[in-house]
């Protein structure tokens, strides 16, 4: 497991308590890290797990560059 990895999946668990804490909806970089380590967790094939993971990879750059 990469340090990556270990990074999303400790945030998750964060990110949902805040969510049901405070009711308000997830930031565009907490959704996305809770549905990358979602589909880490998914059961899929070496191929689907790089099409997810190149997907996200887009996603990212895409919700950095935004503007605020």
């Amino acid at each position: 497991m990469s340090e990556d990895d270990t990074t999303v999946e400790q945030m998750e668990p964060a990110v949902q308590e805040a969510q049901q804490a405070s009711g308000t909806p997830p930031t565009p970089e907490q959704a996305l890290n809770t549905l990358a380590a979602a589909a880490r967790q998914a059961r899929l094939t070496y191929e689907e797990h790089a099409a997810v993971d190149g997907c996200a990879r887009v996603l990212a750059e895409l919700v950095q560059g935004a503007p605020s």
